[in-house]
């Protein structure tokens, strides 16, 4: 069954599905807006799925990103794909700066060992809500589903951001390995941009 809110978030506990209206990107997105701080902890991060925008991350101050596993080839290799696309470039060039601004960190944890995929979003007061579950980005979503996540506000989102905190204490930064792919993929554009104007 699909939920319709008019601008709205969905309720406390509700339960998000690839059919849903909002949808987990719309969601996301509207929570990154009215967020100053985003804590994020995902297995694996794919550039390609991933498409933040500049104006759903204006107000945050900090976005820290922990993944499981962060593979250099495949970054490099979606980095240059991105790159290469109109449509999809400046997203490169959206967390090379974050990155080099500090608004962006990004640690690894191999052994973290989190389930399921989470999302602290914060305000001025504090974690203020929590999404629970498979976090995509892709539209139309490319599997047969169903990609499940929840939403919980106040002390749900209190306990997940205690629960990365703990992880991002543990892991390792990444952030300068992530910096030097994305910097690579941009200067490759453009050494490949003036070969052929």
């Amino acid at each position: 069954m699909r939920f319709e809110l008019s601008g709205g978030l969905p309720d406390a506990g509700s339960l998000i599905d690839e059919r849903c209206r909002p949808d987990f990107r719309e969601v996301f997105g509207r929570l990154a807006r009215s967020s100053t701080d985003i804590a994020v902890a995902v297995t694996r991060v794919r550039l390609s799925t991933l498409d933040l925008t500049a104006s759903e991350l204006e107000h945050v101050e900090g976005l820290r990103v922990l993944v499981t596993e962060l593979n250099a080839l495949t970054l490099d290799a979606e980095a240059r794909l991105i790159r290469s696309d109109p449509r999809r470039a400046p997203r490169v060039e959206l967390y090379r700066r974050l990155l080099e601004t500090g608004h962006l960190e990004v640690r690894s944890a191999p052994l973290g060992g989190w389930s399921p995929d989470f999302t602290v979003f914060s305000d001025t007061n504090g974690p203020a809500a929590v999404l629970s579950g498979f976090h995509w980005f892709e539209r139309p979503y490319p599997h047969r589903g169903p990609a499940l996540t929840s939403i919980h506000y106040s002390g749900g989102a209190r306990l997940a951001a205690e629960r990365h905190q703990e992880l991002w204490e543990q892991a390792h930064d990444v952030g300068p390995a992530v910096w030097s792919i994305l910097s690579k993929a941009e200067r490759a554009a453009r050494l490949a941009d003036v070969a052929t104007g």
